[in-house]
């Protein structure tokens, strides 16, 4: 008797565009999850939001949320990734050789010192405000957050050396074009210039009444090549 062969099931080729629809939702949902939780935390602090009123504020279930975030340290994380590097972005593009901010009066330092200034007083600055604004996110909250999550430090401290670098490379552009005096280390004023802004952020949390414009032109006039 002939053999009899069993047909071999067929194989259903990958669709593309099903994979797509699948990533896409993917990455909506985590898109809201961080949304829902820099509301929150801009609402009611780093420390009160829970992880089931997130979810509800994203419209979606703890176990949406596992498939993106293992910890509430971990969104938190995300969160400040995207605030950060946004509002990085904001201060710092266009800074390039040759760009019209780049070569702007004033020079590189001086365009991102207004950027920033600005962002402080309409609010769009995270962790300061001014003009009857409050931050989206209290300093203290922050610190106590890093001293508890290791995760959160590291990145905290990532997305400040990440400005200490960009404020080192636009004052040395300076120095080049004789815009800023050349007997300074970029660095070193790029770090002073950081741990101004966080000593900032501690007095404003205080309460203690600050001018970032004053303080900002001090700066500029101590650094302005005679």
């Amino acid at each position: 008797m002939p053999r009899k062969v069993t047909p071999k099931p067929k194989v259903r080729a990958k669709n593309p565009r099903q994979s797509e629809s699948r990533d896409e939702a993917k990455q909506q949902t985590r898109a809201a999850l961080v949304s829902a939780a820099l509301s929150l935390f801009a609402e009611q602090g780093l420390d009160v939001p829970s992880l089931d009123s997130i979810c509800d504020r994203a419209g979606y279930t703890r176990g949406a949320f596992y498939v993106h975030f293992k910890t509430r340290e971990d969104i938190l994380v995300a969160v400040m990734d995207q605030v950060g590097e946004q509002f990085l972005a904001s201060v710092f593009s266009q800074m390039e050789l040759g760009s019209p901010d780049a070569t702007a009066s004033g020079g590189r330092l001086h365009q991102a010192v207004r950027r920033f200034v600005e962002a402080v007083g309409s609010g769009a600055y995270p962790l300061m405000a001014t003009a009857g604004k409050g931050p989206l996110v209290r300093p203290h909250q922050l610190l106590d957050a890093c001293a508890r999550s290791a995760v959160v430090r590291e990145r905290y401290r990532d997305l400040v050396q990440l400005s200490v670098g960009a404020v080192a490379g636009l004052v040395k552009g300076d120095q080049d074009d004789g815009a800023v005096r050349t007997d300074v280390d970029a660095e070193t004023v790029a770090t002073m210039a950081l741990a101004l802004v966080i000593g900032a952020q501690t007095m404003n949390d205080l309460g203690l009444a600050l001018d970032p414009q004053h303080l900002a032109s001090a700066i500029e006039r101590m650094l302005a090549r005679a």
